[in-house]
């Protein structure tokens, strides 16, 4: 039950949920602020409340204009959010979308006009001229006082959104969050460098039963199943890996009794999420190809945009020191009582610098201006990681190097970045 609380908590996100709970919350906040008001008279009347003790009609004109002022703004601030968003899939990427429904200043914002509008419309539904409560009132003053500020805030956040340089240096922050989250929990493991039992030690096997991107996996509670039954999980497919209904999910090196094997092949699904789109959360996969779209996008013909793909590579390589310095692998996650319980694949170093320089590389081979900031983002990696990464990377450039060979630049282009790979590399 524990993990699919975790799991439906992660799914609250978006443009509907998160507005809506925090509107409800100032309804209610109405509800509470009208009960102190009547139950408590004195107080209400009281400094500071007294400020705001107005008769009938002037405080029936005041929260309608609140209200009305509310729920107007609420519109235009959905206004604005659909503008952003149809700059930014046309300008950007159609996948950054996803980041802004999840972004807490639209979804406070929204939710803040939401809730101001219902809170002002119940206080002014239950004041009359024989009962005027100040409080109320006064929240409603303060909460209006926090509408404007918000709207400036919003409108201000609202721009930069819009703006390719922020959105980019936004998502390689996250990418570089989660990279660098993978490699200290990596780190932290005394046993990563064990491999998991031989394949013919799995006798049992879960097949999955839906069809969708891993997006969350619950490796506590999975290592605790581990550990309950005695046994040991292998994971067949990683974080955000796309899985089909029936394909071999996990395995296990014990079979287990029909009920209790009934019992923990509903947890073990409830601790790996399985959701029909990818997201951005603790995904380095798709952060990395959402900054590989823009990038490739911004050298395309029709947008000729090579400083937005410069900017692309230069983020990416700060995102890549830590696992560049400290390696990334699959690995081994081990009970309290040090006993290897799950196997979790997972994307290598290699993977991860393949995925990101074979696009870079292919589709810079003809422009100068971006390959020389391809071969200074290699060489700023090289420079930092072990013998291992080094020689990955050095491989890589010597790649691009074979390929602008084969592009037909001119000779003065072509010494140009010879010159470049050898500084960048300390090659004669």
């Amino acid at each position: 039950m524990l993990t699919f609380l975790r799991g439906q908590a992660r799914n609250i996100r978006g443009l509907n949920t998160v507005p809506g709970l925090i509107a409800l919350a100032l309804w209610a906040f109405s509800l509470a602020t009208l009960w102190i008001d009547r139950t408590f008279p004195e107080f209400a009347s009281s400094h500071p409340f007294k400020l705001f003790y107005t008769d009938y009609e002037t405080a029936k004109s005041v929260l309608s204009t609140v209200a009305a002022s509310a729920i107007t703004t609420l519109g235009l601030v959905y206004s604005i959010v659909l503008v952003v968003f149809t700059t930014a899939a046309g300008n950007i990427g159609p996948r950054l979308l996803q980041r802004f429904t999840s972004d807490t200043v639209n979804q406070f914002t929204a939710g803040l006009f939401g809730g101001t509008f219902l809170f002002a419309l119940t206080i002014l539904h239950q004041t009359d001229a024989n009962s005027v409560p100040s409080m109320s009132i006064a929240a409603t003053f303060f909460l209006a006082g926090l509408s404007v500020l918000q709207l400036i805030y919003f409108v201000h956040h609202a721009s930069s959104s819009v703006t390719i340089d922020v959105e980019v240096a936004e998502i390689a922050n996250q990418l570089e969050r989660d990279i660098g989250a993978l490699v200290d929990d990596e780190q932290g493991l005394d046993d990563y460098k064990k491999e998991p039992p031989s394949k013919k030690s799995f006798v049992d096997h879960v097949k999955a039963n839906k069809s969708g991107y891993i997006t969350y996996i619950d490796v506590p509670s999975l290592v605790e199943l581990a550990r309950q039954h005695d046994l040991f999980i292998k994971l067949c497919h990683g974080h955000g890996s796309f899985i089909v209904s029936g394909i071999r999910l996990v395995s296990m090196t014990r079979k287990l009794d029909d009920a209790d094997r009934e019992e923990l092949v509903e947890e073990i699904c409830s601790a790996i999420r399985v959701s029909e789109s990818r997201s951005p959360e603790s995904d380095i996969e798709f952060s990395t190809n959402l900054l590989i779209e823009i990038a490739l996008r911004a050298l395309s013909p029709g947008v000729n945009d090579t400083f937005t793909a410069v900017a692309c590579v230069d983020r990416i390589s700060s995102a890549l020191v830590r696992p560049v310095r400290k390696g990334l692998r699959d690995h081994i996650r081990s009970d309290d009582d040090s006993i290897p319980r799950l196997y979790l694949p997972g994307m290598t170093l290699k993977d991860l610098i393949n995925s990101v320089f074979h696009p870079f590389r292919r589709a810079a081979a003809d422009n100068v201006l971006m390959t020389k900031h391809l071969l200074d983002a290699l060489g700023r990696l090289h420079a930092i990681g072990d013998d291992e990464a080094c020689e990955l990377i050095k491989h890589h450039a010597d790649t691009v190097i074979a390929g602008i060979k084969k592009e037909g630049l001119l000779k003065a282009d072509l010494d140009f970045l010879l010159l470049h790979y050898k500084k960048a590399f300390d090659v004669k």
